[in-house]
């Protein structure tokens, strides 16, 4: 009997996944906004090491606005996916050629 239960105490902990061997995302991430008259640039920083980079036109027609509101919604989308809210907004100053804000998107922690 105190076998059986040995035994089914191994195959209990071998059979749940370790913490520490879990890969997971980080629980915060930086997301540095360029906008000028004719490309938006996103620098995503995750803290890994590797920044990111996604850039796409931007303008003023009707055409480059519809290829704007793509291009951002595919990256929130992604971030949305992946768990990330936007936690806050920090619009820089803006000047004669281009404007900057930075946003900050968190992961919640699982209860």
């Amino acid at each position: 009997m105190k076998k059986l239960f040995f035994l089914l105490s191994c195959l209990l902990v071998l059979g749940s996944a370790p913490v520490w061997a879990q890969t997971s995302e980080p629980p915060m991430i930086v997301v540095r906004v360029t906008e000028d008259t004719d490309l938006v640039r996103l620098v995503i920083e995750r803290g890994t090491g590797k920044q990111e980079e996604l850039e796409f036109r931007s303008g003023y027609t009707r055409k480059d606005n519809q290829v704007a509101a793509k291009g951002y919604f595919d990256f929130l989308n992604k971030l949305y996916q992946q768990g990330y809210i936007l936690q806050a907004s920090i619009v820089g100053v803006p000047s004669q050629i281009s404007n900057s804000t930075t946003l900050v998107f968190v992961k919640p922690s699982k209860p």
